[in-house]
């Protein structure tokens, strides 16, 4: 009999085996890479979302609309972009919660239907796979309705 392989009295044979384990120096080398490239893993270069957005509100027919443009983040694995917006400020850099959003796949975006002589705040997210943090917060205050 090998010194892997015992009898045991109530079954045929069992084979025992070692688990190989991970010496600990390997495994802080391993955590050292993946806390280097973590940055490219939270979407879209660690956060570019191609700069603050440009938004330009107008009265229409239906509400309100507003027109938002940015630069292109550089990234080619880049897809598409979020556009997050609503009534209430996100409260913090970077934050993405807003009462809603829109999935785009242009550096640009008409957002319609909103709601006259009203405050929105807007963000810019980047998308490949993974959202990027928001873009810095903008806001603009849509015309009162037409008379």
């Amino acid at each position: 009999m090998s010194d892997l392989t015992k009898q045991h009295p109530f079954s045929s044979q069992i084979r025992v085996t070692k688990i190989p384990h991970m010496p600990l120096r390997l495994t802080t080398i391993a955590t050292c890479l993946l806390l280097s490239f973590l940055p490219f893993l939270t979407g879209c270069g660690g956060g570019e979302t191609g700069g603050q957005p440009n938004v330009t509100v107008t009265p229409s027919s239906v509400g309100a609309t507003a027109s938002l443009e940015w630069n292109p983040v550089p990234d080619p694995s880049v897809s598409s972009y979020f556009v997050h917006y609503g009534r209430q400020s996100s409260g913090q850099p970077g934050s993405c919660t807003y009462e809603s959003s829109i999935f785009v796949d242009s550096p640009s975006v008409t957002v319609t239907n909103l709601d006259p002589d009203t405050r929105y705040y807007f963000a810019v997210s980047a998308y490949n796979g993974l959202e990027s943090a928001c873009s810095n917060e903008v806001s603009s205050v849509t015309p009162p309705p037409s008379v």
